[in-house]
């Protein structure tokens, strides 16, 4: 049977071990599929409401917002200071960069209405 003395080394070789490899998973880059992709989402205004009405990306992301609607309008999205008209039945694309973090209002923007929520996590 060996002595205390002798496991000594051993427990203390488990022991960095284990360490280094916790200080690995806490500290490793992040992996290619965590970092900003493309989020495309359909909406739809009609009567003053905006679905869906929440729209969550993250910190990166690019954005791409294809809008129709049921009677004209002019989309503003707060913060990010992008206004475009909507007419009736035509559809509108928008694409930028998520690169601030935060809840940004979606209005139209002649009524001040709110229309939806842009939550921009971070990364």
């Amino acid at each position: 049977m060996p002595s205390l003395a002798a496991a000594r080394p051993l427990i203390l070789g488990l022991v960095v071990v284990l360490i280094l490899a916790g200080l690995f998973v806490l500290l490793r880059p992040n992996s290619p599929s965590s970092g900003p992709k493309t989020r495309e989402f359909d909406l739809r205004i009609s009567e003053e409401a905006m679905e869906p009405s929440n729209i969550t990306v993250t910190q990166g992301d690019r954005v791409v917002l294809n809008i129709t609607a049921d009677s004209p309008h002019e989309v503003h999205l707060h913060g990010y200071d992008i206004e475009r008209e909507v007419g009736q039945g035509e559809p509108v694309r928008v694409s930028f960069e998520a690169d601030l973090t935060g809840r940004f209002a979606i209005e139209d923007h002649e009524t001040e209405e709110e229309l939806g929520t842009l939550v921009v996590r971070p990364r």
